[in-house]
């Protein structure tokens, strides 16, 4: 298990990044959860911006990045174990997220004054070496639809990676276009599923 800022000696399985500045609870939470000697977990502090792009693009304050070698290695040798470490860890990693208070961190034009996404919390999921999905959470959001928004994305990506989702349903996901070889989805609480996200339109 490898952690801090160094670079790893391997891929990490799970990434996680914390701006710079904030407690370091956020770690050690994560490190409850997920240190463990089967899991290559690393830990970054990034510099919180300005960035240039499209804010919901941007790195998150608490951003979780989980490679494609999780779901194609370790969730499959250690099954349930394996998966309820990840959903756990970024359930309690969101609860941290809720007390933050973000100030936008993109260009002049490209950010807004108010939000439907939180820019504190999000997870990645790789599905190839130039496709990753990111899940983002609405800000007025409960722990019930959390819990399942995270079970959902993970499920989702790990479909994704074993061929178990339509090509129809593929390309809904995919409805907007990818920036940086980024897909944004979200949790559709009313009908229980990942749904996308137009960035474009989803300042207000």
């Amino acid at each position: 298990m490898n952690g801090g800022s160094t670079e790893p000696s391997s891929p990490p399985d799970v990434l996680l990044m914390i701006q710079e500045g904030l407690p370091n609870e956020i770690e050690v939470e994560a490190r409850t959860h997920l240190e463990r000697p089967e899991l290559n977990l690393v830990v970054v502090r990034q510099p919180g911006g300005p960035y240039a792009g499209i804010e919901l693009f941007l790195p998150s304050a608490i951003a979780i990045f989980v490679a494609a070698g999780f779901f194609n290695g370790m969730l499959q040798e250690a099954g349930k174990d394996a998966y309820l470490a990840l959903k756990n860890a970024a359930v309690a990693l969101w609860k941290r997220s809720t007390g933050l208070k973000i100030a936008s961190i993109g260009t002049s034009g490209k950010v807004s004054a108010s939000r439907r996404y939180s820019l504190a919390y999000s997870i990645t999921g790789q599905v190839s070496s130039g496709l990753n999905f990111k899940f983002v959470v609405e800000t007025e959001v409960n722990l019930l639809d959390i819990e399942a928004g995270v079970a959902a994305f993970i499920q989702l990506v790990d479909d994704l990676h074993h061929d178990r989702i339509s090509e129809e349903n593929i390309k809904a996901l995919m409805t907007y276009r990818p920036v940086g070889g980024t897909v944004l989805v979200t949790f559709d609480a009313e009908h229980r599923m990942i749904v996308p996200v137009n960035a474009f339109e989803a300042r207000g």
